[in-house]
Order: C-alpha cells, then structure tokens, then sequence
C-alpha cells in the first residue's frame, strides 16, 4: 500500500511536462466548449429573433382596419424570410371580445395551418393584459420551429410559441373580411 502511496506522491510533485500529452488533454475540452458556446449563442439568438418577428407581425396586424386570410398568410411568409433557413412556422391571429358583463368571447381566429382558436380554454389567460367591458384586442400567435446546428451539446429540436396581446391602432375592431362571426 505505501508503495502505491509514494508512486502517487512522486507522480504529484513531478513538476516535468509533455507537452504532446497535454494537448491531447486538453483540446477535447477546447473543442467541445467552442462548440458549446456556437450553439448556445445561435439557440439564443434564434429565439430572441422569433420573439421580434412575433412582435412585429403582431405590430403590422395592429396597424390594420380590415384583415383577410391572405393577409395572415402573408404574415407567415414575412415570418419565414425574416427568419434564418426560412423555417415553416405557423401564425394564428384570433380578436376576442369582452362584452359589457365582462365575458370574453373569440370574435374570430385564422390559422395558416387550418387549426383556428375555438375554445376559450386555450386562450393564454395569464398573459392577457386587463381589459375593459366592450372592449376588443387581438392575440397573434407563432410557432417557429428550431433545429439546433449540433444536438451532442444538449439542445434539442423544438418549437417556440410566442403569444402576443394588442390592440387595434386605429380602430376599435379588426373585422376578418373572410369570416363571419
């Protein structure tokens, strides 16, 4: 056992080095960090990015007085080419109403991927600003689709959802000239 003990402190106070060895040692370490780091910063940036374009959508319905389908769908192709590799995402715009008696109610919804907001149970109720009685705001929806440029560092493919509130500009309402309420 002291053997063992005395080869262990000699390999410690050892103070000669091989340069080659520690090169071997140590470049792992460097590569696998730098790679890290890559697609860490593009995950981050990528989903800053689709948080913007939400927004911007979001920005660009609130301007409107009128919408059809052609214009949300429109606002997918603006969303892809704003976006890196243009990935197919989808956006659903949704107007919900509060009436006098405080009820909310979906006026309309349109999504380019055909699945429209119906059920008042999957409106994102904790991010709903306050809203007075008789009042209308608009929810624009985005899911933007991320492959990760290396899966070995930890991130997976997914999907952000970006939900965003607003309120028409110029108008009280945003009628979808393409659906009937």
């Amino acid at each position: 056992m002291s053997y063992i003990t005395n080869i262990l402190k000699r390999f410690a106070k050892d103070e000669s080095a091989n340069m080659t060895l520690e090169f071997i040692i140590i470049t792992p370490v460097l590569i696998t960090w730098w790679v890290g780091s890559v697609v860490f910063f593009d995950a981050y940036d990528a989903r800053s990015g689709a948080a913007r374009v939400s927004h911007t959508i979001a920005d660009l319905v609130s301007r409107q007085t009128e919408v059809n389908n052609a214009f949300i769908d429109d606002m997918l192709t603006l969303q892809n080419r704003m976006l890196p590799f243009e990935p197919v995402g989808v956006i659903r715009v949704t107007q919900l109403y509060q009436d006098i008696n405080g009820n909310l109610s979906i006026e309309w919804s349109y999504a380019t991927n055909g699945i429209n907001l119906t059920n008042m149970d999957d409106v994102p109720m904790s991010i709903m600003p306050p809203l007075a009685n008789e009042q209308y705001i608009m929810l624009v929806e985005s899911n933007v689709p991320y492959i990760p440029m290396s899966r070995w560092v930890g991130i997976e493919a997914q999907t952000w959802i970006n939900q965003v509130y607003i309120n028409a500009r110029f108008v009280d309402q945003i009628p979808n000239t393409d659906i009937t309420s």
